[in-house]
């Protein structure tokens, strides 16, 4: 009997610790969906750029950004800003910016002896620590500029390894990373210049690891590529488990563990079912029921406790992304009004756009971050546009797609879906709409429409330039279209990758 209650506290205990492990799972994969949540900014900063001609006017971006003193960028993003390309020794551009934003009094700085140079010329919000920053030539330091190069190359985004912000002008440092996205020109060679993210790493873990509310997770995070250590708790933890997770294009391993694990020989259940197995064979199952009714209690309570935590976290995951939902609200609104030129004709084409972010948004499950298939999405964008089914195939395999992917092809099918139905197949008695898409190392996806009038939709308009933009800077693909007399043809390509859809 005593062999028994021991095997038993020992079951328990395996179980309580596979528990353990599989919160922690969930907790790393926040922690990398929150950092791709806030990246996400920095594409809807681009787009913003694209759009407006690429002109840097601090007045509209931070009108855009909506980026005050009291931020939401608290969990460790320390901001969002913009390094202006230019070549060594014509750095007029980016002093005239700096100037008649910041004031007459403002440089460029350090001296470098690299032929480009990138300024900060816009860093928001304008606080303290971020005015620190103005006029820094983040090419100028080797950690940065290796990040930076990577960037440039891929023309995705890359993160640097451990580096010390510049914004560190208080005595309590902490190591720091940055993530850079390029803004190339419309010929896709030149480049005008780097949006950007600086982040502490510190304040980035504190802050998912305790609020809303302190889940007595200890952290330790170790840069994967260099084996420098980023962030360091106190000594004598017991790693519950490693888990990789991916920063824009760079790896890290985070150590994760519970602060308040006792020993197994520590816990009154095991030494309660010890005492009763000497007490008496007769006594002993009484016992060990009455026991193993308290564990069940304690557990309860437990997970109770633990399932109200992590309620609160997923409240603040919403949170952050309601905050990126108003900036692209607040994007799709500006780019609308530059498009249009009367009330009635923005507001029809902004309640478009609304409606297909709000259908997009339907589908999204926190619970899963964010990912869902794109065959859902196309039929949920066919039935929020009151198109038939009647005369559309659809074919294609699963093809799961993160938040940033959804909202940019919500857009983009609600875009060819609405001129399919006022000028293409589903407007027209036996027009036929086929959508077919196949999945490798890109995504492939062919809209062919046929009907015996097809209109000419290649023209530029709002329309056109909205989903160049989606496809081409967003999701970092390209797009063809060609028009037959009885056929009207578009086809898309774009990257899978680990950190989007697969």
């Amino acid at each position: 009997m005593l062999l028994l209650s021991v095997a038993a506290a020992g079951v328990m205990e395996r179980a309580r610790t596979q528990q353990d492990l599989h919160d922690l799972t969930m907790l790393a994969d926040r922690i990398e969906g929150r950092i791709a949540s806030q990246t996400s900014l920095l594409s809807f900063l681009r787009s913003f750029l694209v759009a407006n001609d690429f002109r840097i006017d601090i007045a509209d971006i931070r009108h855009f950004l909506n980026l005050g003193d009291e931020h939401d960028l608290t969990g460790g993003m320390q901001g969002i800003g913009i390094a202006l390309f230019q070549p060594a020794g014509q750095t007029g551009g980016a002093l005239s910016i700096l100037r008649s934003s910041y004031g007459g009094d403002q440089r460029i700085w350090p001296e470098t002896d690299q032929p480009y140079r990138f300024p900060i010329v816009l860093l928001e919000p304008p606080d303290t620590r971020n005015q620190a920053a103005i006029g820094y030539d983040m090419y100028s330091e080797p950690v940065r500029r290796e990040a930076m190069n990577r960037a440039w190359r891929s023309g995705r985004a890359a993160a640097t390894a451990p580096v010390e912000l510049v914004q560190e002008i208080t005595e309590e440092k902490q190591a720091g990373f940055l993530i850079y996205l390029p803004v190339m020109r419309e010929d896709d060679r030149s480049i005008h210049s780097m949006v950007y993210a600086p982040y502490r790493v510190g304040d980035l873990m504190r802050t998912a690891l305790s609020l809303p509310s302190d889940l007595g997770v200890s952290a330790r995070v170790v840069d994967a590529a260099t084996g420098e250590v980023m962030l360091e708790p106190e000594k004598g933890i017991a790693w519950q488990g490693r888990f990789p997770i991916t920063v824009a294009d760079r790896e890290w391993q985070v150590d994760l563990a519970y602060r308040d694990r006792g020993h197994l020989l520590l816990q009154p259940s095991f030494v309660t079912l010890l005492v009763g197995g000497l007490v008496a064979i007769l006594l002993q199952w009484l016992l060990q029921q009455r026991e193993q009714r308290i564990a069940a209690e304690r557990e309860a309570a437990r997970e109770a406790r633990r399932a109200a935590e992590l309620r609160g976290l997923l409240l603040d995951e919403t949170k952050h992304r309601l905050k990126n939902s108003i900036a692209r609200i607040s994007g799709i609104a500006r780019l609308t009004a530059r498009e249009t030129e009367s009330k009635e004709e923005f507001l029809a084409a902004l309640e478009r756009q609304l409606k297909a972010l709000a259908a997009a948004q339907d589908l999204l499950n926190p619970s899963l971050d964010g990912r869902i298939d794109f065959k859902a999405l196309l039929e949920a964008e066919l039935a929020s546009v009151g198109g038939s089914s009647d005369g559309v195939v659809v074919d294609g395999p699963p093809l799961l797609l993160d938040a940033n992917q959804v909202q940019a092809l919500g857009l983009v099918m609600h875009e060819l879906l609405t001129n399919a139905l006022k000028y293409g197949a589903l407007g027209r008695t036996g027009g036929r709409l086929e959508v077919r898409w196949t999945t490798g190392a890109m995504a492939r996806l062919e809209w062919l429409e046929v009907s015996d009038s097809i209109v000419d939709l290649t023209t530029s308009g709002f329309g056109t330039r909205l989903i160049e933009t989606l496809v081409k800077r967003q999701l970092g693909g390209s797009l063809t279209r060609t028009v037959g007399e009885n056929a009207y043809r578009l086809v898309m390509e774009w990257p899978l990758e680990r950190s989007g859809a697969t």
